[in-house]
């Protein structure tokens, strides 16, 4: 990033919040301590004044927060530029550098370009989603989440069931345009780390609060078969500790730990 917004972040800086941040993001020592609204701010405003944003690409990222603004300049960037080849160059330019999970799940929700075209983009995520690199491997799978997951077939959104009976489980599949493909790129192993672990723990839970019908035949098919223990199980404790399922459901799923 250039010395201009670095120096910019630096007069956004909070020890405190620094401190705090450090925390919760194992390994990461290079944090200035600048709050998330901040960086969202000032990435919307970079893309919004300056007519080639992508001079804002040039140097290396020092700083966590440097890397964080990177991601989401991208994202806003690549969106507001309806140009879906270029954004697919960007994105694979930006998955190599993702090394934590906070980079990654800020990154994913603000590449929106996704939607641009979606078939396009998610031939790049199966790629990522099949790596052997931890945080390669979580990109792919919350792209999945955040761009995905509640796609219908027609293009437009679903929401999450509020409620999930046992009936929900027996009933007829319905599914979303993608919800096969996910599920397919979930049925492996995932010991490349914790959080590539739990983005595939996570994207299995949201399915099933969203599909529950398919979703429990994949849980008691595929998955259990495919899917490592550790993650499978994950998967199995983040739906029970949902509100949306009812008791007897949750008692059903816990069943199937491994």
């Amino acid at each position: 990033m250039n010395e201009q917004i670095r120096k910019k972040l630096f007069e956004m800086a909070d020890k405190k919040y620094g401190e705090f941040s450090a925390s919760l993001i194992p390994g990461c020592d290079n944090i200035i301590g600048v709050r998330l609204p901040y960086l969202r701010k000032m990435a919307q405003k970079t893309v919004k004044e300056q007519q080639n944003w992508q001079e804002c690409m040039c140097g290396e990222d020092i700083y966590f927060e440097e890397k964080m603004l990177r991601g989401m300049i991208i994202g806003y960037g690549c969106f507001k530029d309806r140009d879906a080849d270029a954004a697919a160059v960007w994105l694979e330019k930006f998955i190599p550098l993702v090394d934590n999970w906070s980079v990654c799940d800020s990154f994913c929700m603000s590449f929106k370009s996704c939607e641009l075209d979606r078939e396009r983009f998610l031939e790049i995520i199966e790629k990522y989603a099949a790596s052997e690199k931890e945080f390669e491997v979580r990109t792919a799978l919350i792209l999945l989440l955040s761009h995905y997951l509640r796609v219908d077939c027609n293009g437009g959104k679903i929401t999450r069931k509020r409620a999930i009976e046992l009936g929900d489980l027996e009933g007829e599949e319905i599914k979303g345009r993608y919800t096969d493909k996910i599920f397919e790129l979930l049925a492996r192993n995932y010991n490349q780390g914790y959080y590539a672990s739990m983005a595939a723990a996570w994207l299995t839970a949201e399915s099933f609060v969203t599909f529950p019908g398919a979703s429990w035949s994949f849980l008691s098919g595929e998955a259990r078969s495919k899917m490592d223990n550790t993650t499978y199980n994950m998967a199995i404790r983040k739906i029970r500790e949902s509100r949306n399922p009812s008791a007897e459901v949750k008692e059903r799923v816990k069943n199937l730990k491994k």
